[in-house]
């Protein structure tokens, strides 16, 4: 074997690695850290300095495990969340869990149409062209279905353009004492009934997961066809992608922190972007807003397949990007369809701010339905064989779950 043959191979060993590692699990966590998320973590470094910095290096915990317990599912039973719900709970719970499902998923396509919208008229491009461009390229991408490989590499791309704010570690300077009075602040009593530091965490934790996550990766996982032999390759993929994700948003936070700091404003995405553009540099504007616009459509993309998933297991359609428009009618027409009235909605809706903080509360709250009925499941010999996890972790995740739901409802208490 000479030079060029060795090299050839080792690129497509590397490729055949990356290929296995990155999927959906990689997606799920990226798609994690949408456009209001972002924003989200931008106005915790504005508000509160670096505060909310050790909550989400330890919400990196609840991330993975929670996220962990789909491939359990999926790999144990061979089903999609939709489906297996469905069997084991009855019609009536799966239907108030994609109901709930839907009306987080309404609300955070009103938030990426937001994101993208403002943005564009940055660039000088009008609400209507920038919402028309994404229903197309929406549609677009669905298309090409009949090849779940060929659909997931153009999510991955996109996925790329997102890891350009980790480069704001080497950007913005952070001081020891100031990380370290941030990890002191979370054992700080004063700091729980500070109205506006609980909102933040609530905020952040329900940027962490949502429900359309915990569909979106079980199925995918289906529908992709990973097998038992996977399992360690997808449980390294989705803890990769859970640090990485929480990355992101520490990045975030500290380029909001430092514009607190040089006089910018951050109150909405395009204050946020002209502050950055003035504050750090023109540069940086343009990279931090396409880093944006990828997470907002990242988010459509996976957030529009997860509910198509659901909805379609529920029905007992054939769904799945691996078949073509004319075996799958229904997954696709809801995958176009369900996305169209927040895109009419956000034409004439402008100052989303408040509501996006709301939204991410609400996701917080929201994320108990489907959480629990999944821990259940994965508790189950019966249901994921092997895949089965203990009752000490069951009990330890159903506490978790509790504590995240019950700091959202603490959070709204609060905001009244």
């Amino acid at each position: 074997m000479n030079f060029q043959e060795r090299v050839s191979r080792n690129i497509r060993d590397i490729g055949d690695s990356l290929r296995v590692l990155l999927g959906p699990g990689w997606l799920t966590m990226l798609a994690d850290v949408d456009a209001p998320s972002i924003l989200t973590a931008m106005q915790s470094g504005y508000y509160m300095g670096l505060a909310m910095v050790p909550w989400l290096i330890l919400l990196i915990i609840p991330l993975y495990f929670i996220q962990e317990l789909t491939i359990r599912a999926a790999l144990g039973s061979g089903k999609g969340m939709g489906t297996l719900l469905k069997e084991v709970y009855g019609e009536k719970i799966v239907a108030i869990s994609l109901i709930a499902m839907l009306i987080i998923d309404g609300a955070a396509y009103v938030s990426e149409y937001a994101a993208i919208s403002a943005i564009g008229l940055l660039f000088g491009i009008p609400v209507f062209v920038s919402v028309i461009l994404i229903l197309t390229f929406h549609t677009a991408i669905i298309l090409m279905g009949g090849s779940y490989k060929r659909v997931e590499n153009i999510l991955l791309i996109i996925s790329a353009f997102i890891l350009v704010y980790i480069t704001a570690f080497a950007v913005v300077p952070v001081k020891p004492q100031e990380t370290f009075d941030a990890f002191l602040s979370i054992f700080t009593p004063s700091s729980y009934i500070n109205s506006l530091y609980v909102t933040l965490l609530a905020a952040n934790i329900g940027a962490v997961v949502m429900p359309w996550m915990l569909y979106y990766q079980q199925s995918a996982i289906v529908d992709k066809g990973l097998r038992r032999e996977h399992y360690t390759h997808e449980r390294f993929e989705t803890i990769m992608g859970a640090i990485i994700s929480e990355v992101l948003m520490i990045g975030s936070l500290l380029v909001g922190y430092w514009l607190r700091i040089k006089g910018g404003v951050v109150d909405g995405f395009q204050s946020a972007l002209l502050s950055i553009d003035k504050i750090i540099s023109p540069y940086w504007f343009v990279v931090a807003a396409i880093g944006m616009i990828a997470a907002a459509l990242l988010a459509i993309f996976v957030i529009s397949l997860g509910f198509a998933y659901g909805l379609s297991e529920y029905f007992n359609w054939p769904s799945g990007l691996s078949k073509r428009m004319c075996e799958a009618r229904g997954f696709y027409a809801f995958y176009v369809v369900e996305v169209v009235p927040a895109a009419l909605i956000i034409i004439f809706m402008r100052d989303l701010v408040n509501l996006i903080l709301g939204i991410m509360v609400f996701n917080a709250i929201a994320l108990a339905i489907p959480t629990y009925l999944l821990i259940s499941l994965v508790s189950r010999k019966d249901v994921v064989g092997e895949y089965a996890i203990s009752r000490a972790r069951t009990i330890v995740l159903y506490v978790v779950t509790t504590m995240l739901v019950v700091s959202g409802i603490y959070a709204a208490i609060m905001a009244i």
